[in-house]
């Protein structure tokens, strides 16, 4: 079979090409920058795949069975729905769709291309993932190697889950059988305070770190300040409230049903990414 991926250098997409090539999956990447993703990802067929453009669309969907289906998390739902038409056109036989967890509690973009997929006729399976582990070694490393980790979570817990564990999930639905019409909600093994989350940093890496809660109005000038969308800014506020309401605690058993082993644990986490840290 040959699978296009979307996205490829998500966090979660670039794990999805490597694991795809690791079973011998024939694997297209459908890239924004074509030589970028060349470099980074040898080996693979890629070509250009740009949302905005929908020739470079049509052309990667060509001749391909299955699609991971990823998208930015500010785009809105039209372009990512004119994709889901497109691949029905040209025959694609299954879409899993990269979500989050309890999208389907409220109406959102992200729900609204869920509802679209349901409604294609194609085989669809919904990845909804609890927070990233990985959002700490890339979007948050500044701050945690100086030393402080500023988010609005008050004392709340989040079941996060390591972005390998989703591409395993993602890399099951796109090859095996069983998954059609499945929606995982994807989390680790544990909930963690923020404050569990900067001991586990602090041991891997052998300094100190700790937590400050902040407000969501400090989120945001923090977040204008670097030149976040306003729908970004908007969209990370509600994630974070929706936190602080308790909605990202629950812990499934998903990741384990699909790929018979247990979550990634946090701490194995830190460790595979104490060097992060370290940098100056």
């Amino acid at each position: 079979m040959k699978v296009l991926v979307t996205t490829p250098n998500g966090k979660v997409g670039q794990e999805v090409v490597r694991q795809l090539q690791e079973r011998g999956v024939e694997v297209r990447v459908g890239a924004h920058t074509v030589d970028k993703a060349r470099q980074a990802f040898p080996g693979a067929e890629v070509v250009r795949f740009d949302y905005a453009d929908e020739a470079s669309v049509r052309e990667a969907l060509q001749g391909v069975d299955a699609v991971y289906l990823a998208s930015p998390g500010d785009m809105p739902a039209e372009p990512v729905k004119r994709v889901v038409d497109l691949a029905r056109e040209a025959g694609v036989g299954r879409i899993v769709r990269l979500s989050a967890m309890g999208v389907e509690h409220s109406e959102n973009p992200l729900r609204e291309v869920e509802r679209h997929i349901e409604a294609s006729g194609l085989a669809w399976t919904f990845l909804r993932p609890s927070w990233f582990m990985q959002n700490y070694a890339t979007m948050n490393a500044d701050m945690i190697r100086g030393g402080t980790l500023y988010e609005p979570s008050g004392d709340a817990r989040t079941s996060f889950v390591d972005a390998r564990d989703i591409a395993a999930m993602a890399v099951a639905a796109l090859t095996e059988e069983g998954h059609a019409g499945q929606a995982y909600t994807i989390t680790g093994g544990e909930a963690l305070s923020r404050d569990e989350v900067v001991a586990a940093i602090s041991d891997a890496t052998g300094k100190s770190v700790k937590y400050v809660p902040i407000s969501d109005e400090d989120l945001g000038q923090a977040m204008r300040a670097q030149g976040a969308p306003e729908a970004y800014v908007g969209l990370m506020t509600a994630l974070y409230q929706a936190v602080r309401a308790g909605h990202s605690a629950q812990v499934t058993d998903d990741v384990r049903r699909v790929t018979g082993r247990d979550p990634t644990p946090f701490e194995q986490f830190a460790r595979d990414h104490a060097d992060v840290w370290r940098a100056s």
